[in-house]
């Protein structure tokens, strides 16, 4: 099945508050006239947000018996399985997480699991944020910082209750949790949808122009919210059978550490990028562009988490290293 026939899905995460619901809604007029399902997940016994979504949306299947992130196995795999079923009844899939989920695990459902892969097609994974409580949340939240890390597009919303000068420092502050991901800018949940939909789950944003290096998030004397961010360079193709050992390592290992690891390797004659990135507790290898004749056939991982020491990485990556004369 190719990626045509599969459905296309927007996970909507972003913190209590950030304007979750209120985005769905714009974006599911903006979508007009698709149908769109919608999957609204809520902590404790009663859904509130699904009764705020709009008229005109498909159909809002309401998920109150936990967050996703904590009960995968009864929830979110049985309702993918009759979503699977009706797949003629809508055109776009939309989940939006509760406010305190970590939705790494949701990620890792999609990539992984080969059920959902031959059905659905996770196109994006967009991160509200609220401007004048963004600090805060980071301050006070690990969930905060895994939803940045691990989104394709982050709208910083509510930038009409902050001033003007405060909105380029939020944003630079995002871009330096993710470089990899696509920052806009928004009031009451409005942004511009058609640019958001450019982002992709799978094709990092300017992959070729991010430069290593470290950012630490903004840091108060308990240095409690340290967040490391570093891109790796391989000028040649990666053994990824012997690398899948290092991979395992990582997740193992470094799990609590490493939020996010994104982008694109070559290997031995292989015609195509291998787009690398990992999702919770795995790493996930899938088919990219293919290399041109032109091309450098260079690889590129940005990494994203708490504390990485970038020199380990880089050793455990280049052992896997082959020069070949491609």
């Amino acid at each position: 099945m190719t990626s045509l026939d599969r459905t296309p899905v927007h996970i909507i995460t972003g913190f209590l508050g950030a304007g979750k619901t209120t985005f769905l809604n714009h974006f599911i007029r903006e979508r007009l006239p698709e149908r769109i399902m919608v999957i609204e997940n809520e902590c404790g016994d009663t859904n509130i947000d699904g009764g705020l979504v709009i008229d005109g949306v498909e159909e809002v299947i309401e998920l109150s018996a936990g967050c996703l992130c904590c009960s995968l196995a009864d929830g979110l795999l049985d309702v993918l399985e009759e979503a699977a079923k009706r797949r003629d009844q809508y055109d776009r899939l939309v989940i939006e997480t509760t406010g305190i989920a970590d939705p790494g695990s949701i990620i890792q459902v999609f990539l992984e699991d080969p059920r959902v892969e031959q059905v659905f097609e996770l196109a994006q994974v967009i991160c509200l944020a609220d401007a004048g409580l963004l600090e805060e949340w980071l301050d006070e939240t690990e969930e905060a910082l895994r939803q940045l890390a691990l989104a394709d597009a982050i709208l910083i919303n509510k930038t009409d209750t902050v001033s003007h000068a405060y909105v380029p420092q939020i944003k630079s502050l995002v871009e330096n949790i993710n470089p990899h991901a696509s920052v806009f800018t928004g009031a009451q949940g409005v942004f511009t949808v058609a640019e958001i939909m450019k982002t992709s789950t799978t094709m990092p944003r300017s992959i070729g122009n991010v430069h290593s290096h470290e950012h630490h998030h903004h840091e108060h004397e308990t240095n409690s919210h340290r967040i490391t961010t570093f891109t790796l360079t391989f000028p040649h193709p990666l053994d990824l059978n012997h690398l899948s050992l290092d991979l395992n390592r990582i997740v193992n290992l470094y799990r609590h550490q490493v939020y996010r690891v994104k982008g694109i390797i070559a290997i031995p004659h292989y015609p195509n990028r291998v787009v690398l990135q990992s999702a919770r507790s795995t790493f996930i290898a899938t088919d990219g562009a293919p290399w041109q004749e032109r091309d450098a056939r260079e690889g590129k991982l940005v990494f994203i988490g708490r504390g990485l020491k970038r020199k380990v990485f880089e050793k455990m990556f280049n052992r896997h290293i082959v020069e070949t004369n491609e």
